[in-house]
C-alpha cells in the first residue's frame, strides 16, 4: 500500500484522498441515518438555504457537499488514470461532483417530501426538544431547519422563531407551535414557554 501511494503523483494523491475521505463520510452518514443517530453525528454548514419551500434538506447541507466531493474525487482519479491532463480533469471532476450533489439534493428532497403525504403529524412535535440544523433567523425573518423526534422518527423540519436573537446551529430548541402543516415555531430551550398545543 505504501509503495502504491508513493508511486502516485501529487494531483492523483489529492484526488484519491478526497475520494476516500468523502466516501467514508458518506458511509458514516448512511449508517447514522439507519440507526437514527444522524442528528448527533452530523455537522452543519450553517447555510440558510431552503430546499423546497417546505422544509427538508438544504442545497448546501453536509450530505450534498459530501456527495459533491465524493463525485469530484473519484471522477478526478478516473480522469487522471486515463491519461488526461489536470485542467480537463478539474472540469470533469467538477461536473461529476455537481451531478452527485444535485442527485443527493433531489433524492433527499423527495424523501422529506414523502413525509407530508404519509401519516406523520407535525402537531406531535409540539413540546418536543430538538437541535438546530440550519441557523434559524431571529424575529420570524426567515426559515431555518431543526432536527426533532416526531412519532419516533428523527425529522429535519423547517422552523421559524420569534426570539430576538437567531438560533445558531447545534443549539437546543423547544417546539412551541406550528406555523403551518409542515413548519414549526421554536424558541430557545432556556426561554421556551410551556407548550399549549400538544394534547395530553
Amino acid at each position: 500500500m505504501t509503495d502504491w501511494w508513493n508511486s502516485l503523483d501529487t494531483a492523483l494523491r489529492v484526488f484519491y484522498a478526497i475520494a476516500i475521505a468523502t466516501s467514508a463520510a458518506m458511509l458514516l452518514q448512511l449508517l447514522l441515518m439507519v440507526f437514527g443517530l444522524d442528528g448527533d453525528g452530523d455537522v452543519d454548514l450553517d447555510v440558510d438555504v431552503d430546499a423546497d419551500g417546505g422544509g427538508g434538506v438544504g442545497i448546501l447541507s453536509v450530505r450534498t457537499v459530501t456527495a459533491f466531493f465524493a463525485g469530484f474525487g473519484w471522477a478526478g482519479v478516473a480522469a487522471l488514470e486515463s491519461g488526461l491532463a489536470l485542467p480537463p480533469t478539474l472540469l470533469i471532476a467538477t461536473a461529476v461532483g455537481g451531478a452527485f450533489m444535485a442527485g443527493v439534493f433531489f433524492l433527499m428532497r423527495t424523501l422529506y417530501g414523502l413525509r407530508y403525504s404519509g401519516t406523520l403529524d407535525y402537531r406531535n412535535a409540539v413540546g418536543q426538544v430538538g437541535n438546530v440544523y440550519l441557523r434559524v433567523p431571529a424575529a420570524m425573518a426567515g426559515p431555518g431547519q431543526i432536527e426533532v423526534m416526531i412519532q419516533g422518527r428523527l425529522c429535519t423540519v423547517q422552523a421559524f422563531t420569534r426570539a430576538a436573537q437567531p438560533l445558531e446551529s447545534r443549539s437546543r430548541v423547544k417546539v412551541v407551535d406550528l406555523v403551518d402543516q409542515g413548519t414549526l415555531l421554536v424558541e430557545p430551550l432556556a426561554t421556551a414557554p410551556p407548550a399549549t398545543g400538544k394534547e395530553s
